[in-house]
């Protein structure tokens, strides 16, 4: 005898919650790009995809060193990208800007990348040369490229003491949502008005943070070098870093709130910086390591890997590359027209030491193996009608990873 169909005995709230459970279970598996398109489902779903805590929840389950979508180019005005994600990146993205939020400004620049979120600052229109000394305001953004949301900072104290131009001298973005799904901004300004060359030597340090949403001023200065680039900061393991021409390198632990700096090293005559033709300076993807690479025109197609010890011991050689056997396939690379794009790990590798590094010239992206020298190459064919200029992108250039971290 057949028997009878028993209800179930949760109650309505509990099947409400464990509806919740599911759906959140489902959607944090889902690509943050393709959930800013779900919020469209309904107001349920908007308000579940919006909430911070889901947010940071799909930040933890899909970390931004997983993967790399897509590499941005500096500026707004010449939009460009490389995609990795070629299965929507390329056609998606070659149609859409996401940098162009400030619709009353002429143009955006991107000054850092950081485990998804971008530093950008205005670019002025009259002045193509832009850097974050030279307009009249000191005003920034932290934008988030996947949902197009944004944050506009403008420094109150490097603002209040401009006199003449704004003494912002540096700033630099940290986020690591692996530890935290609020982020901070360190702005390094002149105390005094800059001197010889536009460079002052004390400077303090002003503090943004999401969490507070207000901003804190260090009691104690900054003494800068005068041979280090602060407009290009790098964040890694809880810290910003710049380095400098004789790849002297100083820090700023901001946990810690503790200055230090590395020493550099002597180059050879011809290792020099008007011979230098570009440079790398990143974190690796995957964190935990930074990486810098000069490439100087006597030797286009050879240069080192370098790599910064953990404890700041100080740079040594990672690598030796040698880019002659990709010559024959790609003669491009050997007239120099070729970007480094990251050092990313070898995917499917045992090894963890295996690296690949990826590079771009027209029309297609270069993996190349540093462990075994071989190397593999993915073609960039935009769809018809397409300009073939949104896959390219020069020396400057910024990656992207697809994240909901909120701004």
């Amino acid at each position: 005898m057949m028997q009878p169909l028993k209800r179930c005995g949760s109650s309505l709230p509990e099947t409400i919650l464990d509806y919740e459970d599911i759906l959140t279970e489902i959607l944090v598996r889902v690509p943050a790009r393709t959930l800013v398109r779900f919020k469209c489902v309904s107001k349920h779903w908007l308000s579940l995809i919006s909430n911070p805590n889901f947010c940071h929840l799909h930040t933890l389950r899909n970390p931004p060193h997983s993967s790399i979508s897509a590499f941005f180019a500096r500026t707004s005005n010449e939009f460009g990208l490389v995609p990795l994600d070629l299965d929507h990146g390329q056609t998606s993205n070659s149609n859409c800007n996401p940098l162009n939020f400030g619709h009353n400004l002429y143009a955006i620049e991107i000054v850092q990348s950081c485990n998804g979120l971008f530093l950008c600052c205005p670019l002025p229109a009259e002045d193509s040369s832009f850097s974050a000394t030279t307009t009249s305001k000191p005003l920034y953004y932290v934008l988030n490229p996947t949902t197009n949301q944004f944050s506009t900072l403008t420094p109150p104290a490097a603002a209040a003491a401009t006199t003449g131009k704004p003494r912002v001298f540096g700033c630099a973005l940290a986020f690591d949502p692996s530890k935290s799904p609020h982020y901070k901004v360190v702005f390094i300004w002149c105390v005094n008005e800059p001197i010889h060359a536009g460079w002052c030597p004390y400077h303090h340090i002003e503090i943004y943070s999401s969490e507070t949403r207000s901003w804190r001023l260090l009691d104690s200065s900054f003494d800068t070098q005068p041979q280090v680039r602060y407009e290009e900061g790098v964040y890694c393991n809880g810290a910003v870093h710049w380095v400098g021409t004789d790849c002297e390198m100083s820090y700023y632990h901001i946990d810690e709130e503790r200055v230090g700096l590395v020493d550099g090293f002597p180059r050879s005559h011809e290792k020099n910086l008007y011979t230098r033709l570009s440079r790398y300076f990143r974190e690796s993807h995957g964190g935990g390591h930074l990486h810098l690479i000069d490439i100087y025109g006597y030797s286009l197609t050879k240069f080192e890997v370098m790599e910064m010890g953990r404890d700041y011991s100080g740079w040594f050689v990672k690598y030796n590359v040698d880019l002659d056997p990709l010559c024959t396939t790609s003669p491009q690379i050997l007239r120099a027209i070729f970007v480094l794009l990251t050092l990313a790990p070898e995917e499917n590798e045992e090894d963890e030491e295996s690296s690949s590094l990826l590079l771009h010239t027209p029309g297609k992206v270069i993996s190349y193996n540093l462990r075994n020298k071989t190397f593999k190459s993915i073609d960039l064919t935009p769809k018809a009608g397409v300009d073939d200029s949104f896959c390219r992108i020069d020396l400057q250039n910024y990656r992207y990873v697809e994240s909901l971290g909120v701004v």
